[in-house]
């Protein structure tokens, strides 16, 4: 691919924006890596040539062991965190494989250091959004009847988000669990709602034992009406499995525990309740008792308002308080017009200030430093043959661009 000859310090860069090919992404991307050394940026860093020492190596197989037991998950479940076999993981943390164990341990390496890095970022406050407002509603609605609850976004709008702000408010009555694949079963589920209720699970408990013992601690709560009921906030709800919908519709039907239920996602639950493969007849005793609805069309836009909340927050949590220019909301704005909505700002934002971090500048988020970043989280640029905005010898005329 032809490219323009730059400045020293500027990053590659085609002809025309439109022909970055994924060949010129990653050399964008290796180019940002090196300017960007010291600087760890979650799913960029590289996994390096270290040899770790036994004393180092038997250190992280503690801490990934630590995070094992505590997030209750298996050899299977780390294996495929790290991308290596259940078997093979195993035999690294017994001392028994053969193969290259340091490959495997520069991988845990890797996603130790992730894991640091999220906990340690600083979280923006929760923006409110028109999407976060109906995603609320629904909630109350569905605590307060109490009936069961849906929630159908696009992806990338903030309906995580809002719901995860409207259960840390909501206080202990409210419970967010992310399905996803380990909560999907019937089983998975029940032992999911016991741990977040308190309830405790002999090794041997059958599911049978387990639902009754939640009914019991949702009556308990409930206490015959006298009392507010539990709501579940189910995310992620389209993995969950026919025996698993039936369950929590149970406990909903049931008039000792009255649990109401949130089941949220994007449209592909909506297809999901309508699969009569799945479950014969599809899931109309489902459907037939949802009470509360928001359903967000999926052509429907992100409103400008909603992206400038969004950015804002997030600047907040980078230690940016100024408002950015009306060209930087606009700029953000068609971001968010593209597949993975609010997400695209949120990426767009951090990338920005880890560039300007590591390039020793202070970010200004104007319209050159939001493009110039966009290899970073996957996009092309659109300023097309574009300085470096964050290098002490740009053309002045381009510093102040935007």
């Amino acid at each position: 691919m032809k490219t323009i000859a730059k400045q020293s310090g500027a990053p590659p860069g085609p002809a025309r924006p439109d022909t970055m090919t994924g060949a010129m992404m990653r050399q964008w991307a290796d180019w940002a890596v090196k300017t960007m050394d010291g600087v760890s940026v979650m799913g960029m860093e590289a996994i390096s040539d270290r040899v770790f020492s036994r004393r180092e190596a038997a250190e992280l197989l503690r801490q990934v062991a630590e995070i094992q037991a505590a997030d209750k998950l298996s050899d299977n479940d780390i294996g495929k965190i790290l991308g290596v076999s259940r078997a093979l993981y195993s035999q690294v943390k017994a001392g028994k494989y053969k193969g290259d164990s340091q490959r495997i341990y520069r991988l845990a390496h890797s996603w130790l250091a992730g894991r640091a890095q999220k906990a340690e970022a600083p979280i923006g406050d929760y923006a409110d959004t028109r999407v976060g407002r109906y995603v609320a509603g629904v909630c109350r609605r569905a605590w307060q009847m109490p009936t069961i609850g849906l929630i159908i976004t696009r992806s990338g709008a903030g309906k995580t988000a809002a719901l995860t702000a409207f259960s840390r408010r909501a206080g202990d009555r409210v419970i967010y669990l992310s399905a996803g694949e380990a909560a999907s079963t019937k089983t998975g589920m029940l032992h999911e709602l016991a741990d977040a209720m308190g309830v405790h699970v002999a090794g041997k408990a059958t599911s049978l034992t387990v639902y009754r013992d939640v009914r019991q601690k949702l009556a308990d709560r409930y206490a015959g009406g006298k009392a507010t009921p539990v709501l579940l906030i189910v995310d992620e709800a389209t993995t969950l499995q026919p025996s698993a919908l039936n369950m929590l519709r149970n406990l909903h039907d049931d008039g000792r525990s009255r649990l109401a239920i949130v089941l949220a996602d994007t449209w592909r639950l909506h297809a999901e309740l309508r699969n009569t493969r799945r479950l014969p007849g599809g899931y109309e005793q489902l459907r037939s008792r949802s009470g509360a609805q928001f359903l967000m069309q999926i052509d429907d836009e992100i409103s400008a308002a909603d992206v400038r909340a969004v950015a804002d927050s997030i600047l907040k949590s980078l230690g940016h308080n100024r408002p950015l220019s009306q060209a930087s909301y606009r700029y953000l704005t068609g971001l968010a017009a593209m597949d993975g909505a609010l997400r695209n700002v949120v990426h767009r934002l951090h990338a920005t200030h880890d560039l300007a971090e590591a390039s020793g500048a202070a970010p200004t988020y104007r319209v050159a430093e939001l493009d110039i970043v966009a290899p970073l989280v996957g996009h092309a640029c659109e300023i097309p043959n574009a300085d470096n905005p964050f290098t002490a010898d740009a053309p002045p005329a381009r510093r102040a661009t935007a």
